[in-house]
């Protein structure tokens, strides 16, 4: 009797999934095809989303490729989000081919319309050479863009640039000042190079009072190399 009352029980359950499993399918494809008909209307933010179902397989197969040309449409009307993943596609040569080119041009649509995270990008790929020439010049605009619009990762990348003076000219009292604004964001490389500044009075007079208190924060932050100054001048970690 109890055997014939669990079988009874499992068929229900299995039933009960295959009932909540057939739902769910009609559910998505309902969700699926209404952000279709948007998209297929010229609405640039369904484009955009259809280009995230594409991408990440969501509610759909994954597909690339299709990804782009929805991103595409929906950057032709001048959608950010779509120009600043149109741009990391090709850059990256994903359901595309490698333009690095390209990448720029749809990063630089997205930065002008002050998306930092593109900024940052066009910093990068000249900064660093991706797929480029290295060009510190064409580096320091899109960099200090976005360290303008507070962005600590582009402030400490100005203040460095203005340190070493590579792409524009050496300014320390500049180099303090951006350095400053990232450390003060909790960005540890920041807090990490402007600490060094102070303990070996590059630039400016040493203190060290408040190198010790900015290598306690880079280390805290996570800078690992930070934990060497703070041992070699016996500098205890203050949480």
């Amino acid at each position: 009797m109890r055997k014939s009352f669990f079988i009874v029980i499992t068929k229900l359950f299995l039933i009960t999934l295959i009932v909540s499993a057939n739902q769910m399918t009609e559910l998505n494809n309902r969700a699926f095809n209404a952000v279709k008909i948007k998209a297929d209307k010229g609405d640039a933010s369904g484009q955009f989303a259809l280009g995230g179902m594409y991408f990440h397989g969501m509610l759909i197969q994954k597909d690339h490729k299709l990804a782009a040309k929805m991103y595409e449409k929906a950057a032709a009307q001048g959608h950010v989000k779509a120009m600043y993943n149109l741009a990391m596609m090709y850059l990256n040569g994903d359901g595309v081919e490698q333009d690095t080119l390209k990448a720029i041009n749809y990063f630089t649509k997205a930065a002008n319309r002050d998306d930092i995270k593109s900024s940052v990008h066009i910093g990068d790929i000249y900064y660093f050479g991706q797929g480029i020439e290295i060009d510190y010049n064409k580096a320091f605009k899109p960099y200090k863009k976005a360290a303008d619009l507070g962005y600590p990762i582009a402030q400490h990348k100005v203040g460095l640039m203005y340190k070493m003076g590579y792409g524009v000219e050496k300014d320390i009292t500049k180099a303090k000042k951006y350095l400053e604004r990232s450390a003060m964001q909790s960005c540890s490389k920041a807090q990490y190079d402007l600490g060094k500044m102070y303990l070996d009075g590059d630039g400016i007079e040493k203190n060290m009072s408040l190198a010790k208190k900015l290598m306690q924060e880079a280390y805290l932050n996570g800078k690992e190399e930070a934990k060497i100054i703070l041992d070699k001048y016996k500098w205890n970690i203050e949480l």
